[in-house]
């Protein structure tokens, strides 16, 4: 004799346990309606009582949505990105929203696959801090072709009409340019990020319009292109220091960019800022307990991560159909890295 199989017990099921509608243990599950508290009670107990557990995905391919964001950043490494991550969250939770984090390690292909994967997921929006402009433009139109909300965090790609959230770079530089100068500097260089991303470009053209604007002629020589990575500021401070006349200060476009020029100018036997002026972009918690605590622009990276969804929420639940871009203030903290030139 077959024995028989256990099954999964169904929302029939707790409707008969609780002597009720299957139409109201739905609306009592996915808070569609309002439902007495002492029926809500009743199909509760039934649930727990039957170990009874929702089909999720059947439910999300009815309605079409699967209450799910995608989040893809650049650089799970870099501390920045946790506190944007945790603004996403937070927020999706408050709208019982669920969430997939991807990390491309700034490598197009690898975001190229979580785009491909978090699609074939039917997450209802996704959030990016995209790679590079002309690869990420073009992965992109897997959900564009869908009519799928994207959000740009962090950076734009130009020429694509989705909405973006970005602090303003540009500002945030020049004031921190400015600050470096009215302390008598003149020789000021700066690690900028990739040039084919546009928190690079922009914290370099923030960093020439002070330079311009103070009268201080552009030197190339004192221009250097990182990656936004320990290395990329290791290898700055390396080049600029080696040229002819090399700076008095230097602005990295980055917050691990500066760890890694800390650690070539210790190796180099400088001191700051006695012997050289240091500014990131980006503070972290930990820079001012540095030795000298460091110099930064903020920029807040939480509010970042909550006007994604903001944005993102607009476009899902109201409707929203023109383009947004979004540009948080920052500010620069001043401390104690930076003195006047020798």
């Amino acid at each position: 004799m077959r024995k028989r199989e256990n099954k999964s017990p169904t929302m029939k099921d707790v409707a008969k346990l609780a002597g009720v509608s299957i139409s109201t243990v739905s609306h009592v599950i996915n808070k569609t309606r309002y439902v007495e508290p002492e029926t809500r009670e009743k199909v509760y107990q039934a649930i727990k009582t039957l170990g009874y557990r929702p089909n999720i995905l059947a439910s999300s391919l009815r309605k079409r949505v699967t209450n799910t964001i995608g989040l893809i950043i650049s650089n799970i490494t870099n501390l920045f990105y946790p506190e944007v991550v945790r603004g996403v969250e937070d927020l999706l939770a408050k709208y019982n929203y669920n969430l997939i984090l991807c990390n491309s390690d700034e490598d197009v292909e690898k975001e190229k696959n979580y785009i491909e994967v978090l699609f074939s997921r039917r997450v209802d929006g996704l959030i990016i801090t995209p790679s590079k402009s002309s690869e990420t433009r073009e992965n992109l139109d897997l959900f564009r072709e869908k009519n799928i909300p994207i959000v740009l965090v962090d950076r734009k790609i130009e020429g694509l009409e989705e909405d973006v959230v970005l602090a303003d770079n540009i500002e945030g530089t020049y004031e921190a340019i400015s600050y470096l100068v009215s302390l008598g500097h003149k020789r000021i260089g700066i690690i900028t990020g990739p040039l084919d991303t546009t928190t690079g470009c922009e914290r370099l053209e923030g960093y020439l319009k002070a330079l311009e604007d103070k009268g201080i002629k552009k030197d190339d020589n004192l221009i250097y292109e990182g990656d936004f990575k320990e290395e990329g500021g290791y290898k700055g401070v390396e080049a600029l220091l080696n040229i002819n006349n090399p700076p008095t200060a230097i602005f990295t476009s980055n917050n691990l960019m500066a760890l890694g020029a800390l650690k070539k100018i210790t190796e180099l036997g400088l001191k700051i800022p006695q012997d050289l002026s240091l500014i990131s972009f980006d503070d972290m918690d930990w820079f001012p307990y540095f030795s000298p605590p460091l110099t930064a622009v903020y920029q807040p990276a939480y509010e970042l991560g909550e006007t994604a969804v903001k944005l993102l929420f607009e476009r899902l639940k109201r409707g929203r159909k023109k383009r947004k871009e979004v540009r948080l203030p920052t500010k620069l903290i001043i401390r104690e890295s930076c003195a006047p030139p020798k």
